[in-house]
């Protein structure tokens, strides 16, 4: 099954600055979308960026960065992740199923 969700907004093209990196955690981090702990010594995505004049950072784990990667090609907004998919899906990634 193929799916693809409707987060069609491309955040490098609207960005005034762009930047994309994949660093190793030295220190503690927040997934600005699953809002789980990236841990020291974990490569996660981090984009720091300008938008309508405004400079955010966003760091992302792994997992979330390969979830949006792949129902999000097309573009979509920081930190709504997981409301988009559940929107899309009816399905909470977050959680433990049994």
């Amino acid at each position: 099954m193929s799916f693809q969700c409707d987060c069609s907004i491309e955040i490098d093209e609207d960005a005034e600055l762009f930047r994309e990196e994949f660093p190793v955690a030295r220190k503690v981090h927040e997934c600005c979308e699953c809002k789980m702990i990236i841990k020291p010594g974990q490569k996660y995505q981090k984009v720091i960026g300008k938008w309508e004049g405004e400079f955010s950072t966003f760091k992302t784990c792994l997992p979330c960065y390969n979830i949006r990667k792949h129902y999000c090609p097309n573009g979509y907004y920081f930190g709504e992740l997981v409301e988009q998919l559940f929107n899309c899906l009816e399905f909470d990634y977050r959680k433990n199923y049994d």
